[in-house]
């Protein structure tokens, strides 16, 4: 049986460990290494003053204040203690809080640790947070979630656990707030377990709890678990609000889960929640995502109210689904008749727009623009994208030459772009040099190796695929297996590459069998030409045959009925026999096929792509 987390940290010899490492005894250092040795005072408050007062006008008045001994009230108390702190620095303030322990008590400490958190000065609000107990102020369940949320942000679970034991000896762990605020700790410190364990234990949640929960998972990337979570959610009678909406929609997004992302739409509009500028952003995310631009394009002119983020989404949106132009004609409208100001998200968009489109010029255009017209600096993402652009374009040099300009150190994903672009065009020496780049950057990515042997393969040079193969196995650099989903009947279903036939898949294979016959007849042809070279010809078929895409296809084509669309979500780049493979169903067995690779979507329709074969 699972031991709570509460439990554990119960146990005394985890109890003395964690109050240790929070330093709550007043004779021990911080943590955090605020001071590196207990704080000698030698000083009088007089002195310590003088000192501060240096350099900023209410200080002398503070000092005036203390020779004449005029009493000194908490709000320029909250002052001189962030004043201390921002130029002096942590050692030198924690003097403050012993020179006026008559003055500090924990409703300032409370008011401090808020104002810090929310101005984003998460360390300052820890700093607050271990002075009070090291003066002998304690904290209360004000003090807990704002501290935590800070905590959060700083992404310092040990701190955060040292925390949860104070909160435990204190008797507030069955606070509704302080509980929350932990779960959204260890939510956001990638410890979702722990979060899950302490809002199982909680003995009453409020919305916000729950929304604690889906933002973990979500952080975490397990989307499946948020669904999970938002239907537990309903069968507890809890009424999800805007920011639940929200949550749910970036899962239903990143899961391709086009049909659940629908029913959370007519909920919304069924329980008359707003489509307030963040709910309306979401659901053009997640149905841009899941395929269905015109669904997006609806909801983004129903919105009274757009900011920033709405238009990038859009962009993106159409971008990634091969609406190159539409994408263009978003981001005129934004600037031109919104006068909207764009970032370096909605420049991304405009030009993965370019790259999926390959419009080459249009694309130096728009990267020009950033500096010299919006003043934008363009990141390595940007660089990214114009040597994926040029490299698909067979402009192999000016993509060399774009990388030698870059102000930047070139992170592996622009070598591995230039790679890409060897490989398509079959520029085997810049394939190399790209290669010993990635190599040094990295080694362990069994992604770039598999790029090398696919471009020695293209070229039939089986004796450089066979020494990549031995460095992998040399190295033990193993490559991520190809993982696909599916969403039939709200259920999404995963299917993962396979070598051979898996027991419980038997209709699956004999469909595909059927497949593969059916499709013969009408024109398809395996391209093998990846396979491994060391087995038959009719081996390298049988072996395409089980890749995950294919796999949810059959599984789709099992279970739905004729004229829906088939919608599929693959972690990795659709290969080439898979995409010439899906074009010949789409025509044979009259099915439109949505795939979305790790790149960009794939819109099948009657044997044609809406990639147009540039991909």
């Amino acid at each position: 049986m699972k031991r709570s987390v509460k439990s554990f940290l119960q146990a005394p010899s985890n109890l003395s460990q964690w109050t240790h490492s929070l330093s709550i005894r007043p004779s021990s250092t911080s943590a955090l290494s605020f001071s590196e040795n207990p704080l000698q005072i030698t000083e009088s408050k007089h002195s310590h003053l003088t000192k501060l007062s240096s350099n900023h006008a209410y200080m002398d008045q503070m000092l005036r204040q203390m020779i004449n001994n005029e009493p000194i009230d908490q709000f320029n108390l909250m002052k001189l203690i962030d004043f201390s702190v921002s130029t002096h620095g942590f050692a030198a303030s924690a003097h403050l809080f012993t020179q006026f322990d008559g003055l500090i008590d924990s409703n300032l400490c409370n008011s401090v640790i808020k104002c810090y958190t929310d101005s984003n000065k998460h360390l300052h609000s820890v700093f607050v947070y271990t002075q009070m107990w090291r003066n002998g102020i304690f904290p209360d369940s004000s003090t807990f979630p704002t501290v935590l949320k800070s905590v959060a942000q700083l992404c310092r679970q040990e701190l955060g656990k040292a925390i949860h034991c104070c909160i435990i000896q204190m008797g507030l762990d069955s606070n509704v707030y302080v509980s929350t605020a932990l779960v959204n700790m260890y939510g956001l410190c990638s410890s979702v377990n722990d979060a899950r364990q302490v809002f199982d234990e909680m003995p009453e949640r409020n919305v916000v709890s729950w929304n604690a929960l889906i933002t973990g998972y979500n952080h975490n990337r397990m989307f499946r678990e948020v669904i999970d979570v938002f239907r537990e959610m309903q069968i507890a009678g809890a009424k999800p609000v805007e920011v639940t909406m929200v949550g749910v929609l970036m899962a239903c997004a990143h899961l391709g889960a086009l049909n659940q992302g629908r029913w959370i739409d007519e909920y919304m509009d069924q329980n008359r929640l707003r489509l307030n500028v963040f709910v309306g952003t979401a659901l053009i995310d997640m149905y841009a995502k899941c395929g269905v631009v015109d669904e997006a394009e609806k909801i983004f002119k129903a919105m009274r109210v757009k900011n920033i983020y709405t238009w990038n989404v859009l962009i993106s949106g159409y971008a990634m689904n091969g609406r190159g132009e539409s994408a263009l004609q978003a981001f005129s409208g934004m600037i031109r008749m919104e006068k909207f100001k764009p970032d370096e998200v909605t420049f991304l968009g405009v030009l993965c727009a370019c790259c999926h489109q390959g419009l080459v010029n249009e694309g130096r255009m728009y990267f020009t623009s950033m500096k010299d017209k919006f003043g934008l600096r363009p990141r390595i993402e940007h660089y990214g994208c114009m040597v994926d652009l040029l490299g698909r374009a067979g402009l192999l040099d000016e993509a060399l030459q774009l990388i030698q300009s870059m102000s930047m150190k070139p992170d592996p994903i622009i070598w591995r772009e230039l790679l890409g672009a060897c490989r398509i065009h079959g520029n085997i020496q810049l394939g190399e040099f790209a290669k010993e780049k990635l190599l040094e950057l990295e080694p362990n990515n069994g992604e770039n190796y598999l790029l090398l042997a696919n471009l020695y393969a293209r070229h039939r040079r089986w004796d450089k695929v066979e020494q990549v193969r031995e460095m992998m196995d040399h190295r033990r650099i193993r490559k991520v297996p190809g993982c696909s989903s599916i969403e039939i009947d709200h259920m999404v279903y995963e299917f993962v590459v396979t070598n051979g036939m898996k027991p419980g898949f038997e209709d699956i294979y004999e469909l595909l069998a059927d497949m593969n016959k059916k499709l013969k007849l009408a024109g398809y042809v395996a391209d093998t030409g990846m396979a491994s070279y060391d087995i038959e010809e009719e081996e390298k078929e049988d072996s395409l045959m089980y890749h995950s895409e294919k796999l949810a296809l059959a599984f789709g084509l099992l279970k739905s009925p004729s004229g829906l669309t088939l919608r599929i979500v693959k972690n990795l780049r659709i290969c080439q026999d898979c995409h010439g493979f899906f074009k010949v169903v789409s025509k044979v067995y009259e099915r439109d096929i949505s795939v979305r690779d790790r790149n960009r979507f794939h819109h099948f329709v009657g044997g044609v792509c809406s990639c147009n074969d540039y991909w």
